[in-house]
């Protein structure tokens, strides 16, 4: 069926008969073009039936290396169209926002460099979040002999970064989220929240600011952008709060000021921290956020209009922005908005040695499920991989298709309201306790002393949601510790209930019983729940 509506979109498009026409005839479908002062791009599908790509690496000539959350790492070959799959990590764990995330290719060595995150398992349904770098040999179509670079490090259900790239004298760059631990992103000595440099084989390079330490710069909240642009100059996007989506010109041993200086330092309390810390400001910051993610430069003579730019995926702000550089690559001149709310959240963009573009979008994870009032017209469907090249000069445009040109304002953007509000009615949740729940835990939720662990003011019904979403799902066996007390006693498994119905039982119980908790909602069980089954 593909490859019939290959044929057929093909068929739409006029060529004129040159001897050029072969080589500029595409197999990919066209969805449209941009409409620019000096040239017209061609947008064009290239791999579609995605779920969460978050890496693409189009750095080899006619290849394009893409990943997918769920730990699938593939291989597009961009003259026939055939999708190669390489390679499964076998030991990561994936859900919401982490999985196997950075990825880049050696640019002459067969050398794949994976980050990816995985669990170490603890008492009941409990898991600490840790990750890795590793690299891999490229052989025989698939990835072997793995080797660490960077083990167990600091992770979390949030805030994992990652992106990784490569530098001319073979310095690998890596960026890490500060996985939430915001005290420690100005310590040296705590990995997270930082851009980390090291050797390919994982030794540290002696020239790096810290003696003995993959630190090359810090103040990072979550950076998913790294780009060389031109005299390597090397730039990365970092996720803001609420506030101050960034995009930074890194150097060594730079501090970019987070948690202390969001954004620029335009506050009484920013200047009073920069007048003791020196702090880089960014090149440009945004409020209300973005979620700025892929960064690539556009060194390439094709697309003139966009020669000595940084082009940068957001997901928020569901559009590509071009960032034009002064001379130096020290100063953002200023910014243009493209093909806005057209493709929805695009997670990751790069350029290939012949200029051509490609970005992935994300509209199948979990934040449309968490925040669906952040979106309207989110696009139906799979991800997928799109292309943007500069259409020769013997390609007519197919009139049928939307043509785009650069967009005046960027589009409103809905407050990101976390404080997910309880509702006032539980009875729902009420009603499904009184049905599983009300014969053990009790009418007030106590338990039984020595043998039904309580459900009142027990930080396993207050704290970590994702375990007791777990508990939930898969239920318990063996010993837990809950209020200090040792319990033994089996739980079934609820994983029968729709996700709607777990997240009402679960909201009442952390509302009830002197439980004083935020909601559950159901996209939430809906990530635990997807994660189990991998």
């Amino acid at each position: 069926m593909r490859s019939k509506l290959f044929v057929f979109l093909a068929l739409l498009t006029f060529y004129s008969c040159s001897e050029k026409t072969s080589e500029t005839v595409s197999h990919y479908p066209i969805l449209g073009y941009i409409h620019l002062d000096n040239a017209i791009l061609e947008i064009s599908e290239v791999v579609t039936g995605l779920e969460i790509p978050w890496d693409i690496d189009a750095g080899n000539s006619g290849k394009l290396w893409f990943t997918q959350v769920s730990g699938s790492v593939h291989l597009l070959d961009l003259e026939t169209g055939v999708v190669k799959d390489i390679f499964q990590v076998p030991d990561l764990i994936a859900k919401k926002s982490y999985g196997l995330l950075g990825m880049t290719i050696h640019p002459v060595k067969p050398l794949v460099f994976l980050h990816y995150t995985f669990a170490i398992p603890k008492q009941g349904q409990e898991e600490e979040i840790r990750s890795r770098l590793v690299r891999y040999d490229f052989k025989e179509e698939t990835l072997i002999n793995p080797l660490i670079l960077l083990d167990s490090l600091p992770g979390a259900t949030f805030h994992n970064g990652s992106r990784i790239v490569i530098s001319e004298d073979d310095k690998l760059f890596f960026s890490l989220g500060d996985v939430g631990k915001v005290n420690l992103t100005q310590d040296e000595s705590f990995l997270g929240g930082k851009i980390l440099r090291i050797n390919i084989d994982g030794s540290i390079p002696e020239d790096n600011p810290y003696p003995n330490n993959p630190v090359w710069s810090m103040g990072f909240r979550n950076t998913q952008g790294l780009t060389f642009g031109k005299n390597q100059q090397l730039y990365g996007s970092d996720h803001g709060p609420l506030n101050d989506d960034e995009v930074n010109l890194l150097v060594k041993g730079g501090n970019y000021g987070w948690p202390d200086v969001q954004g620029f330092i335009d506050l009484e309390k920013e200047v009073d921290y920069a007048n003791n810390v020196v702090v880089i400001e960014p090149l440009i910051a945004w409020t209300p956020t973005l979620a700025t993610a892929g960064l690539a430069y556009y060194g390439h003579e094709d697309i003139s209009e966009w020669r000595n730019s940084l082009l940068l995926a957001t997901m928020k702000g569901q559009s590509i922005r071009i960032l034009h550089l002064d001379d130096k690559g020290e100063k953002v001149k200023s910014e243009d908005i493209f093909i806005q709310k057209h493709f929805g959240r695009i997670r990751d963009i790069a350029v290939s040695p012949e200029g051509e573009i490609f970005f992935s979008t994300s509209n199948r994870d979990w934040h449309p499920r968490f925040q669906p009032w952040m979106y309207d017209g989110l696009p139906k469907g799979p991800d997928r991989i799109v292309r943007i090249r500069k259409i020769a000069e013997n390609q007519k445009m197919d009139p049928s298709l939307p043509v785009f040109a650069k967009e005046l304002e960027p589009i409103k953007l809905m407050d990101e309201n976390w404080a997910y509000e309880v509702p006032v009615e539980l009875e729902a949740g009420a009603k499904l306790y009184t049905q599983y729940c009300l014969t053990c835990h009790g009418p007030d939720g106590k338990g039984a002393e020595d043998l039904i662990p309580p459900l009142s003011q027990t930080d396993w019904v207050t704290g970590n949601k994702g375990r007791l979403i777990r508990v939930m799902l898969m239920g318990l066996s063996g010993e837990i510790t809950v209020n200090g007390q040792k319990y033994n006693q089996e739980m079934p498994a609820y994983d029968h209930l729709s996700d709607q119905e777990i997240a009402d039982l679960l909201t009442f119980i952390r509302n009830d019983f002197g439980n004083k908790s935020g909601a559950v909602i159901a996209g939430e069980v809906f990530e635990e729940r997807k994660s189990l089954k991998r």
